[in-house]
């Protein structure tokens, strides 16, 4: 196994994330990982609060910061793939309401480094709620047991760089485009899942919407024929 770290790069979409990108953004400031292995590409989608000036307060240094009329997050993404280094070895399309521990970018670089001969592709990480509550755990148990057993993916999507060149997100969707992404990979390579204490995730959308009307929410559109999908305009809670 070689000495090298890996190369990760990390793809922001943010479209009116002004209560939540700062801190994802200032703990990517205190990661532990080699800088020249590391590189951060935010595209703000046209948001119409105070996200913008946010993100300049908040961006890592070296951070490429595109601005963009609001497309859809499909179309950030892939902006975003577009900008990605070739020396990159894997990309992380984050949300902006999610954050790592100082330490997660060496865990997982050991954790790939040492699969590295299973031809994985894509993943996914359990993930811990923010803020943190007995109901909120032991619901997001319950998600990180879904995401383990169905090989889908919540609020972070790992792709390996390469995988890029070809294959991209689903324009036309407004939700499902992860998954849309993650079946086209499927017949090329392995799906992983690790699970860390190390990512933490807001738990807005069930906040807002309800757990127990969230999760059948989710399970509905998931269902969907991807006909149906496409004709749908999903609005993400902010």
């Amino acid at each position: 196994m070689s000495n090298e770290v890996l190369f990760f790069s990390i793809v922001i979409p943010a479209y009116n994330e002004e209560n939540y990108i700062g801190k994802t953004l200032s703990a990517l400031k205190e990661l532990d990982y080699q800088p020249s292995r590391l590189e951060v590409i935010i595209v703000e989608n046209g948001s119409t609060d105070r996200t913008d000036s946010v993100v300049a307060a908040n961006a890592p240094v070296s951070a490429k910061v595109v601005r963009i009329a609001e497309t859809g997050v499909s179309h950030a993404r892939n902006l975003g793939a577009d900008l990605v280094s070739q020396a990159s070895d894997w990309v992380m399309f984050l949300d902006a309401d999610t954050y790592f521990a100082p330490t997660f970018l060496r865990e997982l670089d050991r954790f790939l480094r040492v699969n590295a001969g299973r031809n994985l592709g894509t993943g996914m990480v359990s993930l811990r709620p923010v803020p943190d509550s007995r109901v909120a755990r032991g619901w997001y148990h319950f998600y990180n047991f879904i995401s383990y057993a169905t090989r889908t993916t919540k609020s972070i999507q790992f792709i390996r760089r390469d995988l890029l060149n070809d294959i991209r997100y689903d324009e036309s969707l407004t939700f499902g485009e992860d998954e849309q992404l993650l079946k086209e990979c499927r017949p090329h390579v392995r799906h992983f899942y690790l699970k860390t204490r190390s990512v933490f995730s807001s738990t807005r959308r069930f906040l807002r919407n309800g757990w127990i009307r969230e999760l059948f929410t989710s399970i509905h559109l998931i269902v969907l024929p991807y006909r149906k999908k496409q004709s749908i305009d999903y609005t993400a809670p902010r």
